[in-house]
């Protein structure tokens, strides 16, 4: 996989299309940004992309009602029950 640093995608905005997978990465604080796939390899990793995205939002919800359910047991306690 190659990686392609934002200052490089910032100069040549005709790389991405050149681009097929690879690491975009911000070589000035060294830290990773995230990856690019070209469009012609969605159908092939879509169904992963779901399951993952799936995945997140159900231990954000868990998290939600986590503290949904101390605040309710909190306010519970200050009203006297």
């Amino acid at each position: 996989m190659l990686t392609y640093g934002i200052s490089e995608i910032q100069s040549k905005p005709s790389l991405i299309k050149s681009m097929s997978v690879g690491e975009i990465v911000d070589r000035r604080a060294h830290k990773s940004l995230g990856f690019f796939i070209a469009a012609k390899y969605e159908p092939y990793i879509k169904e992963a992309i779901e399951q993952i995205e799936r995945k997140e939002k159900l231990v954000k919800l868990k998290k939600i009602k986590y503290g949904t359910d101390w605040d309710f047991l909190e306010n519970g306690i200050d009203d006297g029950l």
